[in-house]
């Protein structure tokens, strides 16, 4: 072979070399990033199991403190964080009542109506959706004379009709005609399903709810007044009192008939929400609804368990 033909081959064996370097050199980066990409991956997924579980923790040491013999060591069902510190990381303890809230299988349409109001609607869509969500819930069938109407669901293009059945689920008002996701988000936190009563205690609720009362009785008072205008009934002879008290003195939205009554102070239902941060960065937030046996009980049940959200407004 001639000096130059050496020379080809040397060329050749040494592209081969420096080719096969690269190679190896793109696998081994390869499996570094990949390594460190499933390391990042297992340090999130142990994070996040240890504020989970830290979470969990909380839920069990605000039900330890709700059932404490002393009732002065029990803290308020304001909504104040309560925090401690723990060696594996940092709880932050929530606690409302929540009865506090409005139930949207008992509440009128007008406490619903005025909720979305003073949540942002205007008033004429506020008491459209408020009476899509009673229609909704209400387990009356339509009246003889609406049967012949189109179903507004299915004129909509949705491919279901209005249950007629009490909600087993906030996010089931996600369905509702005129419902979108900005205002079920606007009001959830002042909705409930497992309240007892029509409306709660304005003294108590937040002041959000204390708005929608105020707003609803005033409504009630108002389509009250109409009625009794439309019906214009004789006046009483002079000298003599009515037998009867004035239409326009409407109860509030509490007093629906039929609703059945608030929950007794020996039975609670309370709200905990709980974020729980690790010392390895984990982050977790654990909402959950329990309601407490009467004093001198350490049972409880619990009504609802999910994961919650960081930016969850509180219904305050």
């Amino acid at each position: 072979m001639s000096a130059r033909g050496e020379r080809r081959a040397e060329g050749f064996a040494l592209i081969l070399v420096v080719w096969f370097l690269v190679l190896v050199g793109a696998i081994g980066a390869y499996l570094v990033a990949n390594g460190r990409a499933e390391s990042a991956i297992a340090h999130n997924i142990r994070a996040a199991a240890s504020a989970e579980a830290l979470a969990d923790a909380g839920i069990a040491r605000a039900l330890a403190n709700q059932t404490d013999a002393e009732l002065a060591n029990r803290w308020k069902l304001d909504g104040a964080p309560h925090l401690l510190a723990l060696p594996s990381g940092q709880i932050e303890i929530r606690l409302a009542d929540e009865t506090r809230k409005i139930n949207p299988n008992l509440a009128p349409d007008t406490l619903l109506a005025a909720l979305f109001e003073v949540s942002g609607l205007d008033h004429s869509a506020a008491r459209r959706l408020g009476a899509a969500v009673a229609d909704w819930v209400s387990a009356q069938t339509p009246a003889q004379d609406d049967a012949a109407k189109p179903d507004p669901y299915r004129a909509a293009g949705r491919s279901y009709s209005a249950p007629h059945a009490p909600i087993e689920s906030l996010d089931e008002l996600g369905l509702v005609l005129g419902m979108t996701p900005e205002i079920l988000t606007s009001v959830r936190p002042y909705l409930t399903i497992h309240a007892e009563a029509a409306a709660p205690d304005a003294k108590v609720a937040p002041l959000v709810i204390q708005r929608a009362l105020a707003l609803a009785a005033k409504a009630a008072k108002e389509d009250s007044d109409e009625e009794d205008a439309s019906a214009s009934p004789p006046a009483a002879p002079a000298g003599q009192a009515a037998a009867q008290p004035a239409a326009g003195t409407a109860p509030p939205p509490a007093a629906v008939p039929g609703a059945k009554p608030a929950a007794s102070a020996d039975m609670r239902m309370i709200e905990a929400q709980v974020t729980a941060r690790s010392r390895d960065g984990g982050v977790f937030v654990r909402y959950a609804v329990l309601k407490l046996e009467p004093q001198g009980s350490k049972a409880y049940s619990v009504l609802d368990w999910r994961r919650g959200t960081l930016d969850a407004r509180r219904g305050k």
